[in-house]
């Protein structure tokens, strides 16, 4: 479904800053939008966020997608809560509010009423090439 998906500059001080222990927040909060520009290194937020609805923590683990344990892995679902919409954008965050960008991915539209739920399962996969 992912047209395109990038972990920005964002994303990897997260990681660089987790392998030299120095105390990142877990990226577990998922939010989205209708921005259809595809991501970009520089990218720091979503587009386009629908901000009628709060962000929501997502549930993560390790999953093995090539290695054992290769996959970093986040699952959850956001409710559409006021006013329909074409989500075609959604980013993982190391916070409720705010925060830092850690993955941002594009997508073909999916119209979404009111009461209408997206559970997304995003998944970063490091990969040896």
């Amino acid at each position: 479904m992912t047209d395109a998906i990038i972990i920005p500059d964002t994303g990897m001080a997260i990681v660089t800053d987790f392998l030299s222990a120095g105390g990142a927040t877990v990226p577990k909060w998922i939010d989205w939008g209708t921005g259809t520009t595809a991501p970009v290194a520089g990218n720091t937020a979503l587009e386009t966020v629908k901000s009628d609805e709060a962000r929501t923590v997502g549930t993560g683990s390790q999953a093995t997608t090539n290695t054992t344990n290769d996959t970093y892995q986040v699952v959850g679902t956001i409710t559409c809560a006021s006013s329909g919409a074409a989500i075609t954008e959604v980013g993982l965050f190391d916070a409720l509010t705010s925060g830092n960008l850690f993955l941002r991915g594009t997508f073909s539209a999916i119209n979404l009423n009111v009461a209408d739920s997206i559970e997304f399962t995003i998944k970063t996969v490091y990969d040896q090439g």
